[in-house]
């Protein structure tokens, strides 16, 4: 497998805003994705004016014909641009991440979903957001999430200063995970993205806030995020229950929190997963959104 400096990318023009050693995208695809949307996704990485020095897609497990289709079509359109990483069997996002990361040749990681629209200014922005803080090891952006029609649904904000982020990783993701860009030994060095149920990122950021790096987000939106307006409906139930106890125990072992606040922060938000999905639902979107409206696709 091969990787190449894109031809418009250059050392020196990446030390002027902040890679200076380059950066690779990191994108996992599995069966239930959807093949059009993986096109606008990867062809957003591309489209972008800082385009990345590597691209590893990592195919988790057996694909539908049409990924299948869509992905070879995507070769052919980025001709040994794609480095496709392929799992016989489908292990979760983690383990595909996991598996990602260890074909990366840069030392900084941009994470991308495989149903997301990166702005064209995404990395450029980042990069200059590392230019001002050159030793951040974890950052991230806004996202605008919208419905799978392009249907602008709500921004998700995230704290900007380290100070600000450690306070808010105590009760909500600190981190938008489809917008992040993070330094590869950093990760690394917390072991990679642990095995807990769809908190994967959640749980990674808060080792490596118990380990002290450096950490920013920037205010500005840099992904549209595909999020239909009735996700938060459906992520309820058991299995959500008891991940939210296993990421209470990692925000307790990182020193987040003590185990008596775990303890009632799990009970607390795991109540709100059992809870019907109707008030789970408006929880999310009342509460926990800023809601947009327009089209953006």
């Amino acid at each position: 497998m091969t990787s190449q400096i894109l031809p418009s990318f250059t050392p020196s023009s990446l030390s002027a805003i902040g890679f200076s050693n380059g950066f690779a995208v990191l994108m996992a695809v599995y069966i239930r994705d959807d093949s059009q949307l993986l096109k606008i996704a990867v062809d957003s990485v591309f489209l972008n004016s800082l385009p990345p020095n590597q691209f590893v897609l990592v195919a988790d497990g057996l694909l539908s014909d049409g990924l299948e289709k869509m992905i070879n079509e995507l070769q052919q359109q980025h001709f040994g641009c794609i480095d496709l990483i392929r799992l016989p069997i489908n292990q979760g996002l983690a383990h595909a991440l996991n598996v990602g990361l260890r074909y990366i040749h840069f030392p900084w990681v941009v994470r991308a979903d495989a149903d997301d629209l990166n702005l064209p200014h995404r990395f450029a922005s980042l990069a200059e957001l590392l230019k001002k803080q050159p030793s951040l090891e974890l950052m991230s952006s806004a996202i605008l999430e919208v419905d799978v029609n392009g249907q602008a649904i709500a921004v998700r904000a995230v704290p900007e200063s380290a100070k600000d982020i450690r306070i808010f990783a105590k009760s909500r993701n600190p981190f938008n995970h489809m917008a992040v860009a993070f330094r590869r030994e950093s990760v690394l060095a917390c072991g990679g993205y642990p095995n807990v149920y769809l908190k994967e990122d959640y749980a990674l950021w808060c080792r490596m806030l118990g380990s002290n790096m450096n950490v920013a987000n920037s205010a500005e939106v840099l992904v549209h995020a595909t999020a239909g307006r009735d996700m938060y409906r459906r992520r309820g139930g058991w299995r959500y229950a008891t991940a939210e106890w296993a990421l209470q125990k990692v925000m307790i072992e990182s020193g987040l929190k003590s185990r008596s606040r775990g303890w009632l922060d799990g009970l607390a938000r795991a109540a709100v997963f059992l809870a019907p999905a109707g008030l789970r639902g408006k929880i999310y979107e009342v509460l926990l959104r800023k809601p947009v409206s327009g089209k953006c696709r």
